[in-house]
């Protein structure tokens, strides 16, 4: 895989070790706010910290002011979005975000959202259990056997959707913006494809085995 950026948020942690295994293959690593401190927990060398710095530690803060970008409490984006763009702007269009859930449910939605908002990037979500990414068009999902997948439309309309490899396969099938059609399926194959004619939509992957 091309090189890609990490950027550590201040949500709930992810597990150490898959926390560990993201930042050593990693190009660059952004810490979030709160999420430098995850970082420096980890004993992980952060490139950049960015946020409105209302709730990293001092100690953090200290020790990353050099490398850090401040934005005021008083903004019109959240702080992972503008971190996704600090990003993108200095060359990284692959990106993997983790600690991002909470319990802020609006947080949650709102950054889920980004997918799309950054459609042209590659950006993944990483949580305890699952990932999410962007769909828009053709998408192998390799060795993912027996868990939960779900694609949850994100533009008016998905038109012409094909799914092979699922407990429930679909051929040529057009899925509306707000409909749960494609909640809760099951990967059943080592090699499964999502084909989509037109639109966007935003795919969850989780270790919930059926």
């Amino acid at each position: 895989m091309d090189k890609y950026c990490l950027i550590i948020t201040g949500g709930d942690p992810i597990d150490v070790n898959l926390a560990k295994e993201l930042a050593q293959s990693a190009s660059f690593l952004l810490g979030v706010d709160k999420g430098a401190d995850f970082a420096l927990e980890l004993g992980l060398t952060l490139d950049l910290v960015v946020g409105d710095f209302d709730s990293i530690s001092r100690k953090a803060e200290s020790m990353y002011r050099d490398i850090s970008v401040s934005f005021p409490k008083d903004k019109d984006f959240t702080d992972t979005e503008l971190a996704i763009s600090e990003a993108i702007n200095r060359g990284y269009l692959h990106i993997k975000a983790i600690n991002v859930t909470g319990d802020r449910i609006d947080h949650v939605l709102a950054t889920m959202m980004l997918l799309y908002r950054f459609k042209n990037a590659d950006v993944e979500i990483i949580g305890n259990g699952f990932r999410a990414f962007l769909v828009s068009g053709w998408k192998e999902i390799r060795n993912e056997k027996g868990k939960t997948f779900s694609m949850i439309p994100v533009s008016e309309r998905i038109k012409n959707v094909s799914l092979s490899g699922f407990k429930y396969p679909l051929v040529k099938h057009n899925v509306n913006l707000g409909e749960s059609l494609c909640v809760s399926n099951i990967v059943s194959e080592d090699l499964a494809t999502i084909d989509i004619d037109d639109g966007d939509a935003i795919v969850i992957i989780t270790n919930l085995e059926e």
